[in-house]
């Protein structure tokens, strides 16, 4: 399980130097495009905190090495060989490994399956069980539909517990809110100044500065999380 969630901290930072936004899955190749100020410090802090040299390097190669860097790191502590290895080929390796952990941890055979297989069986249980979980019935219902009545109530149960208002508000709305607040809540727990920061800025300070720590947090998934990780296995 420490590795699933090793991964799913993996995911994120790749998600925030590749889009400067949270969420999903599987690590693509970051693309190149305009950066603020602000996020090309982040940029700068996050490579020197992986030892890398930003000197001299454009936005796009720094967002490269970083990539790369976290990829290998992630191979390495799973054992997996990473000379002379395509990036893309190394990270979908490294996904597939954790796939397989998940699936194991789910009771799914994973012998002769592939990423895209595991991805899809491993969703749908985890869908199907939480959906016995929260009392929501499975008949006749595609696999898509009983994800988004999964996450709605779980949205809706998790703002009661933080005594969110949700009245008025739609399911991303009251979603954005609740990852606000685990964000500012670690921030808290670690002792960082939250004076006039956004959640965006104190995501990125943990990052940099409380890499345990951010494995650690487990972001509540942006609304149509679930929906866009069914897509996503069907993509890949």
């Amino acid at each position: 399980m420490k590795k699933i969630v090793t991964w799913i901290a993996l995911a994120l930072v790749l998600s925030v130097i590749g889009t400067m936004t949270t969420v999903h899955a599987e690590p693509t190749q970051p693309q190149e495009g305009k950066v603020s100020q602000e996020d090309q410090q982040f940029l700068v802090d996050m490579a020197k905190s992986l030892g890398i040299k930003t000197e001299g390097k454009d936005n796009f190669t720094i967002k490269k090495e970083i990539h790369e860097m976290l990829i290998k790191k992630e191979a390495e502590k799973l054992g997996i060989k990473t000379e002379g290895k395509d990036i893309q080929k190394l990270a979908m390796e490294v996904h597939t490994a954790h796939l397989k952990e998940e699936a194991k941890a789910l009771g799914i055979k994973t012998e002769g399956k592939d990423a895209k297989t595991l991805m899809k069986e491993v969703f749908e249980t985890k869908i199907t069980q939480k959906a016995k979980e929260l009392g929501i019935s499975t008949d006749g219902k595609k696999m898509e539909q009983l994800g988004k009545e999964v996450h709605e109530k779980m949205i809706m149960a998790e703002a009661k517990k933080l005594n969110i208002q949700t009245e008025g508000k739609e399911y991303k709305q009251i979603a954005e809110e609740i990852r606000d607040y685990q964000i500012l809540n670690k921030a808290k727990e670690l002792g960082l100044d939250t004076k006039n920061k956004n959640t965006k800025d104190l995501l990125k300070e943990i990052m940099i500065h409380h890499p345990e720590a951010a494995r650690e947090l487990k972001l509540f998934p942006s609304y149509g999380g679930q929906l866009m990780l069914g897509k996503h296995h069907q993509k890949h």
